[in-house]
């Protein structure tokens, strides 16, 4: 059993002796009563220190080949090919509805703003889907062959076109957005290995 007593000199009590399982807790307490408080851990006080960071080169921050992970394609091209269809089907929507027309100029910046919201969500919609089967695809073709050429590029986007519009009913709507999409992608892919974009 743990005596205790007073420590001439000192104004608070401190344990003279301990025994017992419990010593450990008593020397914890013996240090609060002696110092105002606990003693910290060995890991805290010294903690290892930690390499920094080196910040990032420009060219890491940008999309300039297919060498980025698969997850920053995919954030990037689909945020993309979403903004520019968004820009692009907003931009043709206000010309049908500028042509629409109006009788007053309420009317006519109605007409322009329903056909706006119609096309340009819509063609953004579709553009980001269908960039998302194409990274997919892109990245599963080059894991394949062990090449990352045009050719992924041209075989992924007639991929990615038939995909979407593999529900039709007939062929020819699924054939013209693989074309269109394999076009457009060896485009991009174009672009984006010279550094352009």
């Amino acid at each position: 059993r743990a005596k205790e007593g007073l420590k001439p000199g000192l104004n608070s009590f401190s344990l003279t002796s301990v025994s017992g399982p419990d010593s450990s807790n008593l020397d914890k307490m013996a240090d609060y009563l002696s110092s105002g408080g606990i003693r910290a851990p060995e890991i805290l006080s010294n903690p290892t220190p930690q390499p920094r960071q080196q910040p990032r080169a420009k060219e890491e921050l940008y999309l300039e080949g297919y060498g980025r992970q698969f997850g920053e394609k995919m954030t990037y091209s689909v945020g993309l090919t979403y903004g520019l269809g968004l820009t692009s089907g907003g931009a043709y929507g206000a010309m049908l509805g500028l042509r629409q027309g109006g009788k007053t100029s309420k009317l006519l910046l109605n007409s322009v703003l329903n056909s706006s919201s119609k096309y340009g969500p819509a063609l953004g919609n579709q553009s980001a889907i269908i960039t998302m089967f194409y990274v997919a695809s892109h990245g599963l073709l080059s894991w394949i062959r062990e090449e990352d050429d045009v050719f992924n590029a041209a075989a992924a986007g007639a991929f990615s076109g038939a995909l979407y519009k593999s529900a039709a009913k007939t062929w020819q709507p699924a054939a013209k957005y693989a074309a269109v999409s394999s076009a457009v992608f060896v485009g991009l892919d174009t672009i984006v290995r010279q550094g352009y974009l």
